[in-house]
């Protein structure tokens, strides 16, 4: 302390002043941190190799106890952690180590900067002491009882599943793949393909730490995944009941975040939150994998999935062989009589692919040995295959996907498309029209409200594997169908609501004392001739008559239908009048008659004053709209007149009222209409409602035609221009067919070229047929004749691009390229001087793009050789 005086006693007063009070204040107890810093940096230093060594230790025998199927003790796993953590934080610390030496001074015991120096020299002396109270851990043990041991899981057969079970498998080997999500319908065979999958890691050497597969069902309880993968991993004892799930979670994940695991999730309705549980998330730095299946496609977003795979139902040949596996399972009954294996396709016919069908079918009927036995079995799978003993079986599980939709709305919609026939194409715009009109759909103010709507139901049920979405339609699968129509038909709460005999070959109305108490019916796609019953039907609200043979319906045939609200009689081509009791439908909301004979339209219509939809499209017998019928009709929203028989004088002529008619619609939202002669061409560019309402426009047999009278349309539509005599068009150059989505050009003669197109930057269909003279679509002389063109990406949105029966056209876009970023299909027939399609390697998405056309018009074709796989040969 002498020195420090001397020195002290040098300086002038007031720094003497601060020095001693400093010396004073490291003498009463901080001087320690200040004056040992440089000895704790070294010993820490020391310290924390001795602490790596005995950590490297630890883990050695760690890792020998889990080759032995040993778990190791949470004790160890948490000192192991701590031991990580401290080496980071030491790490840290002594970044600043030489800045805070060179602080020290008067031989270091004090510093230029006494409180940061303390600061420090503390944090160093306390890290010293951690670091030694952790290498004074003694662990005479490191593992205790031995983890689970892993089982294969018992599978169904996997006929058919193997290419499926391929993907997958090379998927997971990809390092940036941490989650893959398997989507389908039920009984379609995910719970088997995640099995196999399962399987294959217990069979394939890997590192993997843990491999875990864990049903979670509807409904599920957190919980009660934290005890499956406690379970799994070694954590479950009693003491681990008794903890809550925010406990459960740390634990799951210190003993998972530095392991490789496999995490299977079989039957997920809705996201698992992997935080909540305590799972770290599979990604590429943690190479772990998670694999679940689920009904809803949408959930494999939900749980982040980086591929999406969907099970789909099983190729005629495969569900055929899956079918004989289980009905021959003891003995070969279908060797048994040379009929039965013909009976037995009709059988597997009716399963549909459906793997959970097939398997349960074919065990019912593995001890049928007798024709007459099969025949019987068809019977009952044609008239209500829920009454088929293994149906009972299938039903109740495909339910639980029925059970999970979001409304009553949604499920009631769902039950409507099993109205239609097996197999049945369905139109989503008219599914959603017969929505509308029985009321299934609530709350909107027009039709595109409405259709809105109706698109997010049908998207709710593709997503949900309950429909099948094909480009514009929806499909049913035959036994969803089935299941549909059990739930309809026989369940307690709508038992006798639907009546189907939809495609049965029925030649005459099915029994007319069932109809009391039915609200829907559809015998669609029979073979009735005559509707000649008086049936009593107060309740039914849908009759689906279509694709009949319906020559005569009865004056009293819908005397007691008060309350229907949809009627559809399209496609009875030998219908040529309607009853004049068709009055009595007070209620009528949705009236189909496109597609029939019909001459007259009964003024008796009038009556039906609450329609909101009439279709008489291609109804080409029909000439004359009496006076006021469709005036009468004050609260429809769509009229489709396209080729029908009165468009040929609409607004002009002996229809000419129907055009003022039209107008006084005030709630009319769509219209559709052909236009055959130039006087109503212009007429129809007059009215401004026509023009705000029409959403298909049929131009025929014109021989004037001015296009640019098109920029007034005022609502996306669909433009067909058809047997026209035009050499040319008019087009201004400030022409915009900005609401033209669609055009079908064909049977033109006369027309070299379509320049105008690049005026339309929504079009997303176009289609030329049969137009001899038709040199090119868009003529690059032309382009600045049209428009005032900017840019080049005319075709920003076209989706589908079909080119048929072109002899002359040599080109799309005068040779050059252009950008499709939205083109999923060409189709290109008869045009053999076509030789360049406008597409190059950068310019187009390859992985969606078809391209279908004759095999000798494409090896002529002169471009990049990576769009070879996108080519389909036409059939």
């Amino acid at each position: 302390m002498g020195n420090c005086c001397s020195v002290t006693l040098q300086v002038p007063c007031e720094s003497c002043d601060a020095l001693i009070n400093c010396c004073i204040d490291c003498t009463f107890g901080r001087a320690t941190y200040v004056c040992f810093m440089e000895e704790n940096l070294n010993s820490l230093g020391t310290a924390l190799g001795d602490l790596q060594a005995l950590k490297n230790d630890v883990k050695t025998r760690v890792d020998l106890a889990e080759a032995q199927q040993l778990k190791p003790l949470d004790q160890v796993q948490r000192w192991v952690s701590r031991v990580e953590e401290i080496q980071v934080e030491v790490n840290e610390l002594v970044k600043d180590r030489d800045e805070h030496l060179e602080k020290l001074c008067i031989g270091g015991c004090c510093s230029k900067s006494c409180k940061f120096s303390y600061q420090f020299g503390k944090k160093v002396a306390e890290k010293l002491k951690q670091i030694n109270d952790l290498k004074s851990k003694n662990f005479d043990e490191v593992a205790g009882e031995a983890a689970p041991a892993l089982e294969k899981r018992q599978t169904e057969q996997t006929v058919g599943m193997e290419s499926m079970i391929d993907e997958v498998w090379r998927q997971l080997e990809e390092q940036k793949v941490g989650i893959v999500g398997i989507y389908g319908m039920g009984g379609v065979g995910k719970t088997t393909l995640l099995d196999q999958i399962h399987n294959k890691f217990l069979d394939t050497p890997n590192d993997f730490d843990h491999i875990i597969w864990i049903q979670v069902s509807r409904n599920f309880k957190l919980d009660k995944i934290q005890n499956e993968i406690g379970r799994k991993i070694g954590c479950f004892n009693e003491k681990w009941k008794n903890k809550e799930e925010q406990q459960k979670a740390p634990e799951i994940f210190r003993a998972l975040r530095r392991k490789k695991f496999v995490l299977l999730l079989d039957d997920v309705w809705e996201r698992v939150d992997l935080k909540r549980v305590g799972v770290p998330i599979p990604d590429e730095t943690n190479w772990s994998k998670l694999i679940f299946t689920t009904r809803i496609e949408e959930v494999c977003s939900q749980m982040g999935a980086h591929k999406k795979n969907r099970a789909k139902c099983l190729a005629s040949d495969e569900a055929w062989n899956l079918f004989k596996k289980n009905v021959n399972v003891a003995e070969d009954i279908l060797s048994l009589d040379p009929e039965i294996p013909d009976l037995a396709k009709i059988v597997a016919k009716k399963c549909a692919g459906l793997p959970l069908a097939l398997i349960v079918v074919g065990r019912a009927m593995s001890c049928k040995k007798t024709r007459r036995e099969w025949k019987d079995a068809i019977d009952v799978l044609l008239k209500s295959a829920s009454k088929f003993e293994g149906m009972k079986e299938v039903f109740p599980l495909l339910k639980l996907s029925y059970d999970n939709l979001s409304s009553n709305e949604v499920k009631s919609c769902f039950l409507y498309c099993a109205l239609f026939p097996e197999d049945f194409s369905i139109h989503k715009d008219e599914l959603i029209y017969k929505w509308m009109a029985e009321e299934l759909l609530k709350e909107y103010a027009d039709v595109d409200e409405a259709l809105n709507k109706g698109y997010s139901i049908i998207g709710t049920l593709v997503r949900s594997c309950l429909l099948e979405d094909i480009r514009g339609h929806v499909k049913m699968h035959d036994v969803i169908r089935e299941m549909a129509l059990w739930l309809a038909c026989e369940l307690e709460e709508t038992k006798d609501n639907f009546m189907v005999q939809a495609g049965s070959l029925l030649t005459e109305v099915p029994n007319v004392e069932k109809w009391e108490g039915v609200k829907r019916m559809s015998l669609m796609a029979n073979d009735i001739e005559n509707l000649e019953i008086i049936p009593s039907c107060p309740s039914l609200l849908t009759l689906l008559l279509s694709n009949n043979r319906l020559k005569m319906i009865n004056e009293g045939f819908f005397n007691s239908m008060h309350n229907l609200q949809v009627l559809d009689l399209s496609k009875n081509k030998d219908i040529t009048q309607l009853p004049s009791g068709i009055s009595d439908l007070v209620s009528l909301q949705y009236l189909d008659l496109s597609e029939t004979s019909i001459q007259n339209f009964p003024v008796e219509l009038k009556a039906l004053v609450k329609l909101i939809y009439l279709n008489l499209e291609h109804a080409s017998e029909l000439e004359v709209i009496p006076h006021n019928v469709i005036a009468s009709f004050s609260k429809l929203r769509v009229l489709r007149l396209y080729k029908c028989g009165t468009c040929k004088s609409i607004l002009v002529g002996d229809n000419e009222h129907l055009g003022s008619e039209l107008q006084s619609l005030k709630h009319l939202d769509m219209l559709t209409l052909t236009i055959q002669s130039d006087p109503v061409f212009e007429k129809f560019f007059t009215s401004n409602k026509l023009l705000s309402c029409t959403q298909f426009l049929c131009l025929d047999g014109l021989s004037v035609l001015d296009i640019s009278s098109l920029t007034y349309m005022k609502r996306p539509y669909s433009l067909t221009i058809s047997s026209c005599e035009i050499e040319n068009y008019n087009v201004s150059r400030q022409s915009s067919f900005k609401h033209l989505q669609a055009v079908e050009i064909h049977d033109c003669p006369n027309l070299t070229d379509l320049t105008w197109l690049i005026c339309a930057p929504n079009l997303e269909k176009l289609s030329v047929r049969s137009c001899s003279k038709m040199r090119e679509v868009i003529q690059l002389e032309r382009r600045d004749e049209v428009a005032q063109v900017e840019e080049t990406n005319h075709f920003a949105k076209l989706a589908e691009l079909k080119l048929i029966s072109l002899p002359q056209l040599q080109s799309i876009y005068g040779g050059d390229t252009l950008p499709f970023p939205y083109l999923k299909r060409i189709e290109v027939l008869d045009c053999q001087n076509l030789k360049k399609l406008p597409l190059n390697f950068s310019n187009v998405p390859k992985r969606d793009l078809v391209i279908a056309g004759e095999e000798d018009w494409w090896n002529m074709l002169k471009w990049e050789d990576a769009f070879h796989p996108c080519f389909k040969p036409h059939k």
